[in-house]
């Protein structure tokens, strides 16, 4: 495994532990409350964590020979992302908050295990990232990779900040505070900022 590899893996490990901590403290109320600007609750947000990772480990895995499967929610036709996301977290509104952290365990074990198999080659490609969210209506950005997977490195806690929004009295935990103080978005090229999901 390259050293940056390690970086972005090791990246993804240190920010679950405290988002599963997170979902673990929350009650029924904290989970059912709304998300401002948003039609999804707090449990969405982490059914959507739940499953995410699934489709990416899935489209990572044939580009350094392994294989994982896609999540069971089928692809919207045309592909839209929101349209997917919000397929896979309607489907998972029974499920506990063990069984959501189950799966997200599974896929996000998947994923960065095709990270850690990437090159230095595969880090510094140049790919073309969005433009399938019609909510958005942008262009496709020309990236590179690695500052894709930055994203995708800090993807818990970008979403723990949606979930504050939603429980603002939570914001006073200074475990919460200082967790999120330590994440920062410097690696993620423009392009990537404005597409994230």
């Amino acid at each position: 495994m390259s050293i940056r590899t390690q970086l972005i893996t090791a990246e993804l490990a240190r920010h679950r532990a405290p988002f599963e901590h997170l979902c673990r403290s929350l009650g029924p109320g904290d989970l059912a409350a709304t998300i401002p600007g948003s039609h999804w609750t707090v449990k969405d947000y982490i059914a959507h964590l739940a499953t995410i990772d699934g489709l990416i480990a899935a489209s990572f895995a044939p580009m350094v020979g392994q294989s994982a499967p896609f999540p069971d929610t089928p692809f919207p036709d045309p592909f839209d992302i929101d349209d997917w996301n919000e397929a896979a977290v309607r489907a998972r509104e029974r499920r506990t908050i063990e069984e959501l952290l189950a799966e997200a365990a599974d896929h996000r074990d998947r994923m960065a295990t095709a990270i850690a198999a990437m090159t230095d080659e595969d880090l510094d490609r140049l790919i073309p990232y969005g433009g399938d969210r019609k909510t958005l209506n942008l262009p496709k950005s020309t990236v590179r990779f690695g500052g894709l997977l930055w994203a995708i490195a800090i993807h818990d806690p970008t979403h723990t900040r949606d979930i504050l929004r939603a429980l603002p009295h939570l914001a006073e935990q200074s475990w919460l505070s200082e967790w999120l103080a330590t994440v920062t978005d410097a690696l993620v090229p423009e392009g990537v900022k404005e597409q994230r999901v």
